[in-house]
């Protein structure tokens, strides 16, 4: 398959002042498909900031290609920008203008002809058309991460990066969200994800790249990623776990053997490996004498992933 966007050996350094530095990207590598949901995640300060604005034109890289769309962002900058529309994580609107109007700005800045735009078309699909005379600031909050959306889209750009889309948004307009975002991929647009709602991430991203460091420390097929051999057995039981109890369940149930958590008053979480049981583990915890009240198997979800891979 293409690739929308291209990185190899991006590096971005700050310079502080009197000799101090701050790296935010090293050496870093990433392909992102063409007409994939891709997820890119981190925690903060890892550099994915860092590496949107660059793609935006905002911030100048110190060094490494990077090709959006196969235009070289040094050799064809303003063709390479063009091809992204940017929803940034904080929310900043215009003051004076309509929806409308704002929208029908923003394309011919990108000198769409008025014919071609696609004001009428964004504002519907985003449920925003009975709000098209109403200023930007009047909106809601959900409704204002939506406008912005809709501004990213207004030059119909092949790439949209969504930072954080479902902040500050309710479970109803986060479900229209997702939704539009799966039809923007039935049409062929390239769609980036920065988010902290893993959920979020494991329900959309075909792809999914783990940034730490400044750097892409793993990038594979989300379901690649779910499909670890690695599952769990969520153990409630009648009583209370008391501290004594623990005592000897970390004692059975060692780092040797098997990797345990206590998830509430009377819960166990335990990680099952490729080549173990739980049967055989059922018949360790029947001889702490205690009495289970329910049992559960559970599979890797992207939570479990981001921990294993960033720490």
């Amino acid at each position: 398959m293409e690739n929308a966007i291209e990185i190899n050996n991006l590096s971005k350094i700050y310079n502080l002042g009197q000799t101090k530095q701050k790296i935010a990207l090293q050496d870093l590598n990433l392909t992102v498909p063409k007409g994939s949901i891709f997820g890119l995640l981190g925690p903060n300060g890892a550099g994915k900031s860092t590496l949107i604005n660059i793609l935006a034109g905002i911030v100048i890289k110190t060094s490494g290609l990077v090709k959006i769309m196969d235009y070289d962002l040094d050799q064809k900058p303003k063709s390479a920008s063009y091809q992204i529309g940017i929803v940034p994580q904080e929310v900043v609107l215009d003051s004076f203008f309509s929806l409308f109007q704002a929208l029908e700005f923003t394309a011919g800045y990108y000198g769409i002809r008025k014919d071609a735009r696609k004001t009428t078309e964004i504002l519907q699909n985003l449920s925003l058309w009975d709000k098209k005379e109403v200023l930007p600031r009047q909106l809601s909050g959900g409704m204002k991460r939506r406008f912005l959306i809709a501004k990213a889209m207004a030059h119909s750009p092949p790439i949209l990066v969504l930072d954080e889309p479902s902040a500050g948004v309710d479970l109803e307009l986060r479900d229209q969200l997702w939704k539009y975002i799966k039809q923007l991929k039935q049409q062929g647009v390239t769609i980036i994800i920065t988010t902290h709602y893993l959920a979020e991430a494991q329900e959309l991203c075909d792809e999914i790249a783990f940034i730490n460091h400044g750097k892409i420390v793993k990038q594979d097929l989300t379901q690649n990623l779910l499909n670890l051999d690695t599952k769990y057995l969520e153990v409630e039981f009648t009583q209370n776990i008391e501290k004594d109890l623990e005592n000897k369940i970390n004692k059975e149930f060692g780092v040797n053997s098997y990797s345990f958590v206590v998830t509430s008053a009377n819960k166990l979480r335990i990680e099952l490996g490729k080549d173990q049981s739980y049967n055989q583990l059922l018949t360790k915890l029947e001889q702490l004498k205690v009495t289970i009240k329910n049992l559960q198997v559970t599979q890797t979800d992207l939570e479990d992933v981001f921990k294993k891979i960033i720490n």
